[in-house]
């Protein structure tokens, strides 16, 4: 037993062999873990040395946001420097819906300050796979003080650029609009807006993980925004006013549909006031029919009557065969002709030339027409620019209606010669006339004088003004036809243009408007118009008045448009400095026979 015992004691005692497989895999994973840490470093080395430009540039990629930096667009001024549009810089709101805490009360909130849609709002911050939605852009300073003085999680402002119109609507639908985003829409905003506009900079800036926008560093340098062309126009800021002022008190004694009014220079075409209403309020472009932003002095044609006589009266003069003198029978006030009357609104039996344009008869200016022929008229009438534009740099502007020669039938003449079968554009009327001002010349009217680049006193456009065009009368017939036309004024149908200090010579024109449906002429809707010059020896600006449809307190042209005229030529002539033309012993004798 107790060499049994003593033989287990040995037993237990006695020391293990070594296990050579653990050993061994020990030394295996000994190994593969540094193989493991030697690729590593092998890969963290190729990353690091050898491909440290490429993930730099994804990196960028990932974090970097390049935004568009907006051009300041450029100004809009009148010919005596007044802004007529200007950007303004305004705080945009937007917010981020995944930094938004409280959807509901931040849409209230924005909702009461913003004068906002709470309730789409609302649907717009819970959109929180966006990071991005406008809450109101372009908002006054008073209203981004108000939101930034909430403090709301989320909601941010970024600056932006706002047209602005200083002078309101002083001439809204010349100047036109722009949208939101500052692309012209209308009149020369749209016109001239590759020059006003201006080119766009950028700049890079990061982002973090959450795709906010850090403040820097900036990757790489900014490129900073060209600003728009300063625009300087023709348009006189006074004589607009004026031609406003004047134009408006028409519309409230007569109550027209519309009415326009335009000013020109008759030697160098400047444009000096176009006015149409009515009016337009580019600032606040919702509140007004998008009717009201049409500019009717070049996109309304009109068939305008009696103003056109003195037209036809000159281009008979000019072609020779009759003179001032030279008597036509009036018939008595009707004449049948073919299976046609004409008649005149008197009765008159032989007139002259100079009488026929003094009392306005329609068959002594249908008679000359026909003594002048079909082909010299038309051809005097398409020398003038009728039908088609006139050249005038603005959107729009139709060709009017003058009928190929071909297309004359047997009353052509006749109408035409009263200004009936021809339909033009304000604008185009009075750059006619403005040959019987200057001498017989057909001047391209102008509006824009020249574009230049602010900032790098870079002339971009130059208009200088227009040379002479065709010549379509002698100086001698427009002479003659101007001291026709003075005679209206004096004792014709115009005698409410008078003026104290300048001889006007003018045109009434009481024209009967087309019936809606196109069934014919309308005998209780009319154009009421007057083209006016002075001082009528030597015209310095040759103005219109034309109002569509008057209907109260009277409709004739010398009654609704005349006065009108007469207002605008004194103080435009005043305004220029333009000496009188009548003597202080003339102006006491009319005022004695008036008394």
């Amino acid at each position: 037993m107790a060499a049994t015992n003593n033989s287990r004691r040995g037993d237990m005692s006695s020391p293990a062999p070594l296990d050579n497989s653990a050993a061994r895999r020990a030394m295996m994973f000994l190994g593969l873990i540094c193989v493991c840490l030697l690729l590593l470093g092998g890969r963290l080395a190729q990353l690091q040395l050898l491909e440290e430009s490429r993930f730099e540039r994804l990196a960028r990629r990932q974090q970097a946001v390049t935004r568009d930096l907006a051009a300041s667009r450029g100004d809009i001024l009148s010919a005596d420097g007044q802004l007529l549009a200007t950007d303004v810089q305004r705080k945009s709101i937007f917010a981020d819906p995944t930094q938004v805490e409280d959807p509901e009360i931040t849409a209230r909130l924005l909702a009461r300050s913003l004068n906002v849609d709470r309730k789409e709002l609302e649907k717009d911050l819970r959109k929180t796979d966006r990071l991005f939605v406008w809450v109101k852009r372009q908002v006054s300073d008073r209203r981004a003080e108000l939101v930034r003085d909430l403090g709301l999680p989320g909601v941010h402002m970024r600056d932006e650029r706002k047209r602005l119109y200083p002078n309101g609507r002083l001439a809204g639908q010349v100047v036109g609009l722009t949208d939101i985003d500052g692309r012209g829409l209308a009149g020369l905003e749209l016109q001239f807006d590759a020059l006003l506009r201006g080119k766009p900079g950028q700049e890079v800036v990061r982002r973090d993980g959450m795709k906010r926008l850090l403040r820097s560093p900036y990757y790489g340098s900014v490129i900073p925004p060209d600003p728009g062309a300063t625009l300087r126009t023709t348009l006189d800021s006074y004589v607009q006013s004026v031609a406003v002022q004047e134009l408006r008190a028409a519309v409230r004694i007569h109550n027209p549909e519309s009415a326009v009014a335009v000013v020109m220079e008759p030697r160098s075409g400047d444009v000096l006031a176009m006015v149409s209403s009515p009016r337009f309020a580019p600032n606040q472009p919702g509140r007004s029919p998008a009717s009201h932003r049409k500019n009717r002095v070049i996109s309304a044609v009109y068939e305008f009557g009696s103003v056109m006589k003195p037209i036809t009266v000159a281009s008979a003069l000019d072609a020779g065969g009759i003179t001032p003198e030279t008597t036509f029978n009036c018939s008595g006030g009707a004449w049948r002709i073919g299976g046609r009357t004409v008649h005149d609104a008197h009765s008159y039996g032989r007139l002259t030339v100079a009488e026929i344009v003094q009392h306005s008869s329609n068959i002594g200016a249908a008679r000359i027409g026909l003594a002048l022929g079909k082909k010299r008229f038309f051809s005097h009438l398409k020398d003038l620019g009728f039908g088609r534009p006139t050249g005038i740099r603005l959107p729009g502007e139709v060709n009017g209606i003058l009928r190929p020669l071909s297309r004359w039938n047997r009353y052509s003449v006749v109408s035409v010669s009263f200004g009936q079968e021809l339909a033009v554009t304000p604008l185009n009327v009075t750059r006619a006339f403005c040959a019987i001002a200057n001498g017989g010349w057909v001047v391209e009217p102008r509006l824009v004088k020249k574009a230049v680049y602010p900032e790098k006193n870079k002339v971009a456009l130059s208009q200088p003004a227009p040379d002479r065009g065709k010549r379509v009368f002698s100086r001698s017939t427009t002479r003659k036809v101007r001291d026709m036309m003075a005679r209206v004024v004096e004792d014709g149908t115009g005698t409410e243009a008078q003026l104290d200090s300048y001889t006007v010579a003018g045109k009434t024109g009481t024209a009967q408007l087309l019936r809606k449906d196109g069934s014919g002429y309308s005998s209780s809707r009319y154009l009421a118009s007057f083209i006016s010059m002075a001082p009528a020896g030597d015209p310095r600006v040759v103005v219109l008045v034309s109002l569509k449809n008057p209907r109260e307190n009277g409709y004739y042209g010398g009654v609704a448009a005349a006065p009108a005229c007469a207002d605008i030529l004194k103080r435009t002539l005043n305004y220029m400095k333009v000496p009188p033309d009548k003597k202080q012993s003339e102006t006491s004798t009319k005022q004695d026979k008036q008394l």
